[in-house]
């Protein structure tokens, strides 16, 4: 086709050139007659020349427009204009179905999306970044689902400052952490009373902030946690004091039978036997170390619940770790366990009450040496790793690892395995990392090693 229009308008032009020397030379003649008749003569050849660059361009134009506007039904037929624009017709026929296939998959892909945002149980929001602060009617709503809704409790907005003028707590909110960040919020009346993980992320779409809010009402989850935190503590208090009591019980009642008659009336001292008495001794005796044993367990679950605040300042890892290894080298060494601490990073640091943190690693330590009771090359080894956002110290043995179903467990008040442990060690350690904003965390395999972690963060 390109090929024939060239050589359609170099044919035309000649043509128009040739009337033109023609139209001069009549004119030096004085022949006007032949001058106005060759005059018309390439008045119209330009006018057609004008009709068919026009018409040839008209298809391309028409095939412009139509990506322009997105008119996909736009079909361009290759009979109508000869067999030289039959090429470019298919080609633009294929182009046109391309785009059109293009956008039904894209809009398939949409709907896909969409419909898995609307049916998560997690509230998603999304709007620019600058109708945050608008309260003009036409700032839209880019996306909102069922589930950000129905937590809420409100219609299906389309304009954010309707929705913003119904939940004026969570336009302050969303503000507060406006450029990426997470909340927890609390809202709602005494009946209905939500909690909601609130997090806001900022992305650039087409040189334009928008925001993505997402929340979830986690108040369900952490009271389950609760409930199910408290049916371990009552659990292990009812062991424990069962554990106690009974023998209190029939102590006493054996002292009973031994002081008093079938009647009930008290024996005279003189009708006391020496066994009675040794008996009666020996009672009394059990029952007070009963009673001092329940109240070391009381003193424990103070302990536990009575965390004095972290007096907090810089501490070097380095010089911290070796102060320890150099404390617990020694009883290390009486057990035959290799103590190592290897190489730690000059930089690491951590703001952090040494005090309660040598607490920690000290009983950590101690941990270690028990699992490692008859165990073959026996070590300890105590690392640091820094990372951005935070710092961690790790102690692994090479001990006899914790089982699976009750690695969960090992931080519940008065769990133990240990034939004469306390079972406050762990949960002590951990709720200390906590008091320090960091966490206390655990990984094993049986036979294998057991690892803690404390996390410490920036």
């Amino acid at each position: 086709m390109i090929k024939k229009f060239t050589i359609q308008v170099a044919t035309r032009t000649l043509f128009i050139l040739l009337f033109c020397v023609f139209f001069a030379f009549f004119i030096l003649k004085n022949l006007w007659f032949s001058t106005a008749g060759i005059g018309t003569l390439i008045i119209l050849q330009v006018v057609f020349l004008i009709k068919y660059v026009n018409n040839t361009n008209y298809s391309l134009v028409k095939f412009l427009e139509a990506l322009k506007n997105e008119d996909y039904s736009v079909y361009f037929s290759p009979t109508k204009k000869g067999d030289s624009f039959a090429k470019v017709y298919d080609d633009f026929n294929l182009i046109i179905k391309k785009f059109k296939r293009n956008k039904i998959e894209k809009e398939a892909q949409y709907a896909y999306f969409k419909y898995i945002l609307e049916h998560v149980s997690l509230g998603i929001i999304s709007i620019k970044k600058e109708e945050l602060f608008s309260k003009t009617s036409d700032s839209e709503i880019l996306f909102l689902n069922k589930a950000a809704c129905n937590i809420l409790q409100q219609p299906q907005h389309k304009y954010w400052h309707r929705l913003a003028n119904h939940v004026p707590w969570l336009v302050s909110e969303i503000i507060k952490i406006a450029n990426g960040g997470k909340a927890l919020v609390d809202f709602g009346d005494e009946t209905d009373r939500k909690q909601l993980s609130l997090e806001v992320i900022e992305i650039q779409l087409l040189n334009a902030p928008y925001l993505i809010v997402t929340f979830q009402d986690i108040r369900s989850e952490i009271e389950q946690k609760e409930i199910e935190a408290w049916h371990n503590v009552i659990r292990i208090l009812a062991h424990e004091m069962l554990n106690s009591f009974t023998p209190v019980s029939s102590l006493a009642s054996t002292i009973k039978s031994l002081t008093e008659n079938e009647q009930g009336k008290l024996h005279k001292i003189s009708q006391l036997d020496p066994e009675d008495i040794y008996d009666i001794n020996l009672a009394a005796s059990t029952i007070k170390k009963r009673s001092d044993g329940l109240l070391v367990f009381v003193k424990d679950y103070r302990t536990i619940s009575n965390i004095p605040i972290p007096q907090l300042s810089k501490i070097n890892v380095k010089q911290f770790l070796g102060s320890i290894v150099t404390l617990m080298f020694p009883i290390a060494e009486k057990e035959s366990i290799d103590i190592k601490l290897l190489p730690i990073p000059s930089n690491a640091s951590i703001n952090a009450d040494s005090k309660l943190i040598e607490q920690v690693l000290i009983n950590l330590i101690n941990n270690s040496m028990h699992a490692l009771k008859g165990r073959k090359s026996p070590t300890i080894k105590i690392s640091c790793v820094v990372d951005p956002d935070k710092t961690i110290i790790i102690l692994t043995d090479n001990g006899i690892g914790i089982e699976e179903k009750i690695l969960n467990q090992i931080f519940i008040p008065f769990f133990t395995t240990k034939k004469n442990g306390s079972g406050i060690g762990l949960s002590l350690s951990k709720n200390i990392l906590k008091k320090h904003g960091g966490n206390l965390l655990v990984s094993s395999d049986v036979n294998e090693y057991t690892s803690f972690s404390l996390v410490f963060y920036n």
